[in-house]
């Protein structure tokens, strides 16, 4: 694909899939039929994606959506947000939008639905960057994220919740730190700012917030990976919490001709502690494609 000048800002666009209405952003040419859809991790929203799209959005068509649940996509009234209803969830905005073929990035949650999808449709998936993914995670990593999203209801100023977010980023710097803060956040009326999802995450007794819905469902999720046909980059940040290397080489054997990329000074949150390195990746994964039959 030729690359082509296009604005830095996203659009937002909304679709109806699934008996809910889903936001998605986007960047790119919309009459474009390939696409790289993203998609976020558990308690984020589309904009976590920002800033490592600003490469990729000056040569494809980029679109990030904000699954169910999270942003400005609707809440599930039953409350089902297993993989399957996302995987679903997903198959109806590709159609909707009208997409033939697209190339899945997705993190962590948002990975485990895309190697699910690229299972299902070898047909329209022509390539999947796994980022911080794998089907066995580690409870500190668990642990952690409930306790960020535990460190309180609402936020007076996004002065302090950058402050309550930082421990959690040490690698990110204070405006990397801002936009994570902005892309799990939303201004309230009152002036603060309180989480961007459902209120039913941050209730261990209702779903444990983690990556996946459900240990039980992990196993199913190797499943998913014996069935992935397309060229996958598996990426791993250095200094995660949340997968062991073994974890990380057990789904690269898993997945013929995939290759693995380290980044350096990232925790589990690649997208957020090194957005140019996690995009400068991807290009050059993409470029290496293209110089092959597909």
């Amino acid at each position: 694909m030729a690359p082509m000048a296009t604005s830095s800002k996203p659009r937002d666009e909304f679709v109806e899939a699934n008996g809910l209405t889903f936001h998605y952003r986007e960047w790119g040419d919309p009459r474009t039929k390939h696409a790289i859809v993203m998609l976020h991790g558990f308690a984020e929203t589309s904009a976590a994606w920002d800033e490592a799209t600003l490469d990729l959005a000056r040569e494809f068509r980029v679109v990030a959506i904000d699954l169910r649940g999270h942003g400005q996509s609707e809440y599930a009234p039953d409350q089902d947000y297993t993989r399957a209803t996302q995987v679903e969830d997903l198959e109806l905005i590709v159609e909707s939008i009208g997409l033939r073929s697209v190339t899945l990035v997705g993190h962590s949650m948002g990975g485990a639905a895309a190697i699910c999808y690229a299972a299902e449709h070898p047909e329209i998936v022509t390539a999947l960057v796994l980022i911080e993914t794998a089907p066995e995670v580690l409870r500190s990593g668990i642990e952690a994220l409930r306790r960020l999203i535990s460190a309180g209801d609402e936020f007076p100023t996004l002065e302090d919740a950058i402050q309550a977010f930082r421990p959690h980023f040490p690698y990110a710097t204070t405006e990397q730190l801002e936009r994570r803060v902005r892309a799990s956040l939303r201004p309230t009326d009152g002036g603060g700012y309180t989480w961007d999802f459902d209120p039913i995450f941050r209730d261990p007794a209702a779903r444990p917030p983690e990556p996946d819905p459900g240990q039980r469902r992990l196993s199913d999720l190797w499943d998913c990976v014996d069935r992935v046909q397309c060229p996958t980059m598996i990426v791993r940040g250095a200094e995660t919490d949340m997968l062991t290397p073994e974890a990380i080489q057990r789904l690269h054997r898993r997945i013929p001709g995939s290759r693995v990329s380290l980044i350096e000074d990232a925790g589990h949150a690649v997208p957020t502690d090194q957005p140019g390195a996690l995009s400068l990746n991807v290009r050059e994964f993409l470029q290496s494609l293209s110089n092959t039959p597909i």
